[in-house]
């Protein structure tokens, strides 16, 4: 009896290490392909987040001497995403008048520590960011000078200070070329990105629209101006580039900002902020005629203090990016009439900070909306 007890315990005793033995080896074998299969998946997702490129735009963010908030979920966007660029779409600098007792004014940089505070407020976002980094001028940056030889030195020096403080950031792919058009020029100009698959294109719109704040003949030089956008766009365009054209001041828009003008030349540097403006109207009348031209492109811009996005017929989408530090104040009642006028594809956002994305891949990009300040996210079509 004791011998049979052995023996079954003996048995019982191999079974169990047999047992053991391919249960490991069975643990060992999945384990193995789990890892394999968790390589693949993560070389995948590597793979797709490589050729996924983020345009981050926003605009008339120089009213805070600190990022505010939608700045600051800007910079966790970018921090997140390094294979991007932002782009800061104009009045990067408002100078209060009398110290800000009067909390608005026609300046901008003059490099006092308060307006340096204000710059230095996006330029903090670029800390430890390994994407690009551009700034194009609006007209505060032109301090609304009504002409060239007036406002050129203001913009030169905030040009020079962006520069100057970008050349030591070590982080950022572009540390030598971040004010775009340079020299107080015209535009366009252009750079390439993500393996040469993305052409943005810099144009300064005021002063296109500087040239008619005064009654006069258009310069020769604007009217050339036309025919290089539209050579610049028709290169990149021939080499499948998806193409960005950067400006400060919209060319299709929706709001106060859009009213007619009666008298446009009495007081014309608080009126030619308007669309309406003659001058205003005749760049974007002959912006967006070239833009037709090439469908898939996008006009990005500021300039209006609220977020909107326009998808046209012409399969052209115009997005507006305003809101990066200032808000336009708006009505229920003025929010029911302005929408009352969208069509389909358009989209209007008011009293509400924020920023937009683009994500570019091969085959195609989609438009996101950050709102909210920046917390909230949604896809438009």
């Amino acid at each position: 009896m004791n011998s049979q007890n052995q023996y079954l315990r003996h048995s019982i005793k191999n079974n169990l290490h047999l047992a053991y033995k391919r249960s490991m080896k069975f643990f060992s074998q999945a384990r193995f392909y789990l890892n394999v299969l968790f390589s693949i998946f993560v070389s995948i997702q590597t793979a797709s987040s490589q050729d996924t490129f983020h345009i981050y735009l926003v605009g008339d963010a120089g009213d805070h001497t600190e990022s505010g908030e939608t700045l600051k979920n800007l910079r966790r966007e970018l921090i997140s995403h390094p294979n991007s660029a932002v782009i800061f779409l104009g009045d990067n600098c408002y100078k209060n008048l009398l110290g800000g007792i009067i909390p608005f004014g026609f300046k901008g940089f003059d490099s006092s520590r308060n307006t340096m505070d204000k710059i230095r407020s996006q330029l903090g976002l670029a800390d430890h960011y390994q994407g690009a980094v551009y700034f194009t001028p609006g007209n505060h940056d032109w301090w609304n000078r009504t002409t060239y030889e007036k406002g050129k030195h203001k913009l030169a020096m905030e040009e020079s200070f962006i520069e100057e403080n970008l050349k030591q950031n070590t982080s950022i792919t572009n540390p030598g070329k971040v004010f775009l058009p340079q020299n107080e020029d015209y535009g366009p100009e252009w750079v390439e990105l993500d393996h040469k698959k993305i052409r943005l294109i810099f144009i300064d719109t005021y002063r296109i629209i500087q040239t008619g704040i005064k009654k006069g003949a258009i310069p020769a030089e604007e009217n050339l101006f036309y025919g290089k956008l539209d050579s610049v766009i028709k290169e990149g365009y021939l080499l499948k580039q998806q193409i960005f054209v950067i400006g400060h001041h919209p060319v299709y828009l929706k709001g106060p900002y859009n009213r007619k003008l009666k008298h446009p030349y009495l007081f014309a540097r608080i009126k030619a902020s308007n669309s309406s403006f003659p001058s205003y109207l005749l760049m974007a009348s002959r912006i967006s005629e070239v833009l037709r031209r090439y469908p898939g492109v996008y006009y990005t811009s500021g300039h209006v203090h609220a977020l909107q996005y326009f998808y046209t017929p012409d399969s052209v989408h115009y997005i507006i990016s305003g809101a990066g530090s200032k808000e336009n104040r708006i009505s229920q009642k003025d929010i029911k009439k302005y929408n009352a006028s969208l069509k389909q594809n358009e989209y209007l956002l008011w009293n509400s900070g924020g920023f937009f994305e683009v994500e570019c891949t091969r085959q195609t990009t989609r438009t996101f909306l950050f709102y909210d300040n920046g917390v909230l996210k949604c896809s438009l079509p």
